[in-house]
């Protein structure tokens, strides 16, 4: 994987390894340590092997895909960290080295976890248990896994972070927003840091992640951003809504 990435896909990457709920910044970027890449792996993929689809009563094609997407964000943010140990964030496209007369490229190995998308390969078998919208395209074969996790992490990240409404309610002031920004672990959620030292309650951080959620935009947002028409889309809703009733039931 090219070494030079750009900082939406840094972003993109953060929010696959360490979770949408990790608010992913530039300054966090600056900080991240190899160490802190390869713990957050080691705990994901531990949540998604697909040798461990028994244990966690998962669909074994499903736990690949996540687990390709995992490695593939991983590659990215390790191949991204320079000689020092920062990440490197490209600014601009870098200047192809110069060939000389007669170079031929040599060809690529295979790679396993490419970035190509991923589609359910067994399309019309859709898991007979309850699904939220995202999940019943994928499994229906309407948008590929990479896609659906490139929704969901622009829709967390679009989001206000938990550390701004925290500030606008005057739970925090911005001092306090920056020190904790800048002294929590980088798998460490800014709710968590700040309840653990005391700025602010369990209740508080229950009713900021309410808040939250509230002006999350639905997912159909990027749904049509990536090309639905809004009638198709109303169509699959209903689907999706026949199979989890039917799914309830059995």
């Amino acid at each position: 994987m090219n070494q030079y990435s750009t900082a939406s896909e840094l972003f993109d990457a953060c929010g696959v390894l360490f979770g949408p709920d990790v608010e992913v910044s530039i300054e966090f970027l600056k900080y991240l340590q190899p160490s802190g890449i390869k713990d957050a792996y080691r705990c994901q993929a531990f949540k998604t092997h697909p040798d461990r689809a028994a244990a966690l009563d998962q669909d074994e094609e499903f736990l690949n895909d996540r687990f390709k997407t995992l490695t593939q964000a991983y590659e990215r943010l390790i191949a991204a960290i320079k000689g020092n140990g920062r990440v490197l964030v490209q600014q601009s496209k870098p200047r192809p080295p110069e060939r000389r007369p007669g170079y031929r490229k040599p060809a690529k190995k295979p790679n396993p976890y490419s970035e190509k998308d991923h589609f359910y390969s067994n399309k019309g078998t859709v898991p007979k248990r309850k699904l939220l919208i995202g999940q019943y395209l994928y499994y229906s074969g309407y948008i590929s896994w990479n896609t659906l996790i490139k929704i969901i992490v622009r829709q967390r990240r679009d989001r206000p972070p938990i550390g701004q409404i925290a500030t606008n309610w005057g739970l925090i002031d911005s001092d306090q927003l920056q020190y904790i920004l800048a002294n929590r672990k980088f798998s460490e959620k800014f709710g968590e840091y700040a309840v653990r030292n005391e700025y602010f309650t369990q209740r508080n951080l229950l009713a900021l992640l309410y808040k939250q959620k509230k002006l999350q935009r639905p997912i159909g947002h990027y749904l049509l951003k990536y090309g639905f028409r809004p009638d198709i889309l109303e169509r699959l809703v209903k689907k999706q809504k026949i199979h989890n009733r039917s799914a309830t039931f059995k």
